[in-house]
């Protein structure tokens, strides 16, 4: 065998193989090319939104904040100038009156740091379970106590700032509360230290209120009084899930109804029963009286009928209801002359014997605030956050409650230990998303109900941006509100999530 056909011997069987890797790179090439048609195509689908995301969020976002450093006006005898930090000075400095007071500057600008640290230090104590926090708990209750006092008694004098003391001082009870009936032992640690320097900060700020006052000025004082409006309404945010969770509770469990031929019998009867007994009243001169009994015998036979399922729709009803119409019926339920809240307090006076007048609601400046607190906290009740809670309670293990009620645990023991540690991340959620609602809301029931008054009372931040942008066409004093409450929801959002997360239950 001479040296060619040996090398035709060894190179023969390599053909095949050379064909074979020729072929997959063939291959290979089109499933290149079919996967860039594919990017593309998926691409062209979604160029859409990113254009509309690109020119209806990230440019107006970018360009705001370049406005917010301009004094930008649409009025053509405003001059465009550069400002700079001006906008933002403007909104948050103080000037002296007259020789100024330094030492009460700069002491109540310490007592509002360690009022914010101490806030901070008493939700790491809390989710940490630091040594102590039973006795800070204490302290800051007592300190709530106070609190509330001393807003009552400043009500009581005309001042403006009363009821919002009261609601911080609650708020302080209730946390302190909280706090001590941890399950930890009676003991002096570092977690008793938040809630004393809270205590300590704020009746500082009390005491040097007066003084700060009337020594400094505030050069923009429409935004502390629209900030703290905004504050105010967020009041009730936690009776909202308070209420969101006890009405899912209630509603968590099917109601003992029967079969479905006992149903439909005792649905029979209750509609029979309210067509009798609102037709009586009806025809005896109170029509108003007669549909609200006929209404109630209705709903009964709904739930009779159709269990839980019924109220459930009931309840999460008003959410479909269009924000501006359900504004515009609260408006006609808070007048102060035709509306039925105040017929119905006026006749309750009567019955009692109390020498007193209803509210004026919308047109006064102490009831203002708080009638709008009641309309959040109805509205939030039977919406998203009750369904979130009954989501949540569906997905409660049943063996530990079961094992929970065998070692002789009662309802509030079984909620307490099982049921609320499991609703963890449900209540993390709902938190965020209404803390960022709270502090960017307030505009709609502004604009429709009370158009802000009366006297501002009712203006929030975000009016305060549509008034200051669309009213007075100062755009780039505007963007500047606009990213101071930027930065408020971002460290919210940011401390809501730092102690938050941890909640998360396996």
């Amino acid at each position: 065998m001479n040296f060619q056909q040996v090398e035709h011997k060894h190179s023969a069987p390599l053909a095949p193989r050379a064909k074979a890797k020729e072929k997959t790179t063939t291959r290979g090439g089109g499933t290149g090319r079919r996967e860039r048609s594919a990017i593309l195509a998926a691409l062209a689908f979604l160029l859409p939104n990113l254009i509309g995301f690109l020119a209806f969020t990230f440019f107006p976002v970018i360009f705001s904040l370049w406005m917010s450093f301009t004094n930008w006006s649409l009025k053509p005898a405003v001059k465009f100038e550069y400002v700079g930090l001006r906008n933002f000075t403007d909104l948050l400095a103080v000037n002296s009156v007259g020789a100024g007071a330094p030492a009460v500057l700069a002491g109540f600008f310490v007592c509002a740091f360690a009022v914010i640290a101490a806030l901070v230090g008493a939700l790491w104590a809390n989710m940490a379970q630091w040594r102590g926090i039973r006795l800070g708990g204490v302290v800051l209750a007592a300190a709530g106590v106070g609190f509330a006092g001393l807003g009552a008694v400043a009500a009581l004098h005309g001042a403006d700032s009363g009821q919002g003391v009261i609601l911080g001082g609650v708020a302080a009870l209730i946390c302190g509360w909280s706090m001590a009936a941890k399950d930890a032992p009676w003991e002096f640690g570092r977690g008793a230290i938040p809630g004393a320097v809270l205590a300590a900060g704020a009746f500082g700020l009390w005491e040097l209120s007066g003084s700060m006052t009337s020594a400094y000025q505030p050069r923009d004082p429409y935004f502390w009084q629209f900030f703290y409006n905004t504050i105010f309404l967020m009041i009730g945010i936690p009776f909202g899930i308070a209420g969101s969770l006890a009405l899912a509770l209630l509603l968590h469990e099917d109601l003992p109804t029967g079969e479905k031929g006992q149903r439909l019998i005792g649905a029979t009867i209750m509609v029979v029963l309210g067509l009798i007994m609102g037709g009586v009243i009806w025809t005896q001169g109170n029509p108003n009286l007669g549909l609200a009994i006929g209404l109630f015998w209705l709903v009964a036979a709904l739930g009779i009928g159709f269990n839980v399922v019924a109220f459930r729709t009931l309840f999460y009803l008003p959410t479909f209801t269009a924000g501006v119409a359900l504004m515009i019926l609260w408006k006609a339920l808070y007048n102060p002359k035709t509306g039925p809240i105040n017929i119905g307090l006026n006749a309750i006076f009567h019955v009692l014997g109390i020498h007193a007048e209803a509210p004026q609601w919308l047109g006064d400046v102490t009831w203002a605030k708080p009638a709008l607190v009641i309309m959040g906290v109805w509205t939030g009740i039977g919406g998203t956050s009750m369904l979130l809670y009954l989501a949540g309670l569906s997905n409660v293990p049943k063996e530990l409650t079961e094992a929970a009620e065998i070692d002789g645990a009662g309802p509030w023991a079984r909620f307490r230990h099982v049921t609320w540690p499991q609703l963890a991340p449900t209540t993390f959620f709902i938190t965020i998303t209404s803390i960022i609602g709270g502090l960017q809301g307030g505009f709609e029931q502004a604009r429709v109900m009370t158009s802000g008054g009366p006297a501002g009372s009712t203006t929030t931040l975000s009016y305060y941006i549509y008034n200051k942008a669309f009213q007075d066409l100062d755009m780039g004093y505007a963007s500047a509100i606009s990213w101071i409450l930027f930065a408020i929801v971002f460290a919210a959002t940011a401390l809501n999530w730092k102690f938050g997360k941890g909640l998360e239950v396996d």
